[in-house]
């Protein structure tokens, strides 16, 4: 069910959206004590195993990318405990996920990066090939070359024309059929871009994409926090 209340704080929009499935969906948008009650629910959920992997998957990044900063060795060990357990998964946009989760131990151990960087990119680049129309995965893989240095091949440059591609997939793929698919992306895509656009001194474009998002989802926590306090301080 789909929270009329916009406006209202994200807590309250919660209490009245009961559907797993949905919630799972606006993930990203979600306070962190919210997305790790999900995380109970979904454990708990009856669904065969198979139709939850990839949730499980998305859960474990937006809580280790999230608490990365404020817990590094609770977010470390939760990387490595979902590279362990999904290793073997092969789907496309599990392993865009994969490859994200790679990404993140890097920051917190870089000098893993000489075996995991290859990896990862490995990792996206299977998934791209496989699931060109993805626009997770052409967004996973923007970030995640955002934050890999200039002389390895990234670079907020090399990340843009990804997630301009990213909101474009996002603008034409169709709700999925099956309610446990993955569904997300259209918001991110536009909030990943916008904060790209800033760090390209791309203001006026930034400021527009910003709006975009907004205007799908008023108060974005992404948008709101990293994006327009950072467009501000470059504007002056």
């Amino acid at each position: 069910m789909r929270c009329l209340f916009a406006a209202l704080p994200a807590v309250l929009c919660f209490a009245q959206d009961t559907d797993l499935p949905a919630q799972l969906a606006r993930l990203q948008r979600l306070p962190t004590e919210q997305v790790r009650s999900i995380q109970a629910r979904l454990a708990m959920d009856p669904a065969p195993a198979d139709k939850k992997a990839y949730q499980e998957l998305h859960l474990a990044y937006v809580l280790a990318s999230r608490t990365s900063k404020e817990d590094p060795k609770g977010s470390k060990e939760l990387v490595e405990r979902t590279l362990k357990t999904f290793e073997t998964s092969r789907d496309p946009e599990s392993q865009a996920l994969l490859g994200a989760l790679m990404g993140l131990k890097i920051n917190a151990s870089p000098m893993s990066a000489i075996t995991l960087a290859p990896k990862a990119m490995g990792m996206f680049n299977e998934a791209q090939a496989k699931a060109p129309a993805s626009p997770r995965v052409a967004l996973l893989r923007a970030i995640h070359l955002m934050h890999t240095p200039a002389f390895a091949g990234g670079g907020v440059k090399v990340a843009l024309p990804l997630m301009e591609a990213a909101v474009t997939l996002a603008e034409k793929e169709a709700a999925p059929t099956d309610p446990w698919a993955p569904a997300w992306g259209r918001i991110e895509s536009l909030g990943w871009l916008a904060y790209a656009q800033v760090e390209a001194d791309q203001l006026g474009a930034a400021r527009k994409t910003a709006d975009r998002a907004l205007a799908l989802d008023p108060g974005n926590g992404f948008v709101t926090r990293m994006v327009l306090p950072k467009l501000q301080e470059k504007a002056q």
